[in-house]
């Protein structure tokens, strides 16, 4: 490149750059006003019941995490000298630093904090073998005030009392009890990872998982967190080690929603039938520019450039990532054997 040619380029390309940035930003507040557009998502919103869930999930996953009382609160039940005296201990450079906080605080969610809930011990003699479901419940006035989507009630074989197992929505309440399936685990790690200041997703799954994802500053893209296995950065275990049969992943967080199947599903595919691809896209196309729209301009340019990349990982990733990875146990840890055979997630 002649000297003059690379004088021109290095004047004309950032003003393209600008010109395209200006475009990106703009673009995004045109759509998220932009009545033919709103108009068709809501149309296929009130028409396809999948999308309708997405709708209805977006409303609370990707506001609740951000309360900052909630924050307070939780950082106040934590035991956050004994969490960053781990991580300090831990080697790593210091670019890795948040990266293995995120590892720690899996670790201590799991071993120190939150307990797995297969049944609710019985009130009277407190055994848990002796325990059977036998119905379930809307909840009562009290535990309705805690998101309560329903209970369980179990019957002790030996004492004959009834206990009831109110599974809760309401991440507060959850730091109470403290325990839990994949629900209460996912929705209390979320805000864990939000008090801390880190930029999280909430992954849910249609055949009945949830789990986060973490952005990683060091490494660049969106990281698996599963607080139910301990999990970093495994995002094969559930298609490949769990042997887990899927569809759709969608990831919820402040700042859009996203369908993230291509990073998990990576073989044992469901059929995809529940909505078409593009009437999917233009959802989540819609409730991402909504959340968007408030925004700063670099923050909504900087935020599409995220997705870009992620897109190509996902365009890049190579057929090697589907072997399964001998460090990690075949099947799901978490949960009864009857209950992850019953989920078809024991591996086999």
């Amino acid at each position: 490149m002649s000297e003059t040619n690379a004088n021109v380029y290095d004047t004309v390309a950032p003003k393209m750059l600008e010109q395209y940035k200006k475009r990106i930003i703009s673009d995004t507040h045109a759509n998220a006003h932009n009545p033919q557009l709103i108009n068709q998502a809501k149309f296929i919103i009130s028409q396809n019941g999948f999308a309708n869930e997405l709708a209805r999930n977006s409303m609370r996953l990707c506001h609740v995490y951000e309360n900052s009382d909630w924050h307070s609160k939780l950082m106040d039940t934590l035991d956050i000298e004994l969490i960053y005296a781990n991580v300090d201990k831990m080697d790593g450079k210091m670019e890795e630093y948040t990266d293995n906080l995120v590892k720690e605080l899996l670790r201590y969610f799991k071993n120190d904090f939150f307990k797995w809930t297969n049944a609710i011990p019985c009130s009277q003699c407190h055994d848990v073998d002796t325990q059977q479901l036998i119905r379930n419940e809307r909840p009562n006035h009290e535990e309705s005030k805690y998101e309560c989507s329903g209970v369980e009630v179990y019957k002790c074989r030996r004492c004959h009392i009834e206990t009831r197992f109110p599974r809760y929505n309401d991440p507060i309440k959850l730091l109470e009890t403290r325990q839990g399936r994949c629900g209460e685990w996912c929705n209390v790690f979320t805000l864990i990872l939000r008090s801390f200041g880190l930029e999280a997703r909430y992954v849910w799954n249609k055949e009945d998982h949830v789990w986060c994802e973490y952005y990683s500053q060091y490494l660049k893209r969106w990281v698996h967190v599963d607080s139910c296995e301990a999990s970093f950065d495994e995002p094969f275990i559930y298609a490949v080690n769990w042997n887990k049969k899927m569809s759709y992943c969608i990831a919820f967080n402040k700042d859009g929603v996203c369908d993230v199947s291509k990073r998990y599903i990576l073989k044992n595919a469901l059929p995809r039938d529940a909505i078409s691809e593009s009437d999917l896209w233009t959802v989540t196309a819609f409730l991402t520019t909504q959340l968007r729209d408030q925004m700063l301009g670099n923050e909504i340019y900087d935020l599409y450039n995220r997705d870009v990349r992620e897109q190509l990982e996902w365009i890049e990733k190579k057929p090697s990532s589907t072997i399964e990875n001998h460090n990690v146990p075949k099947g799901r840890q978490s949960g009864s054997a009857e209950w992850k055979s019953q989920r078809g997630e024991n591996g086999k």
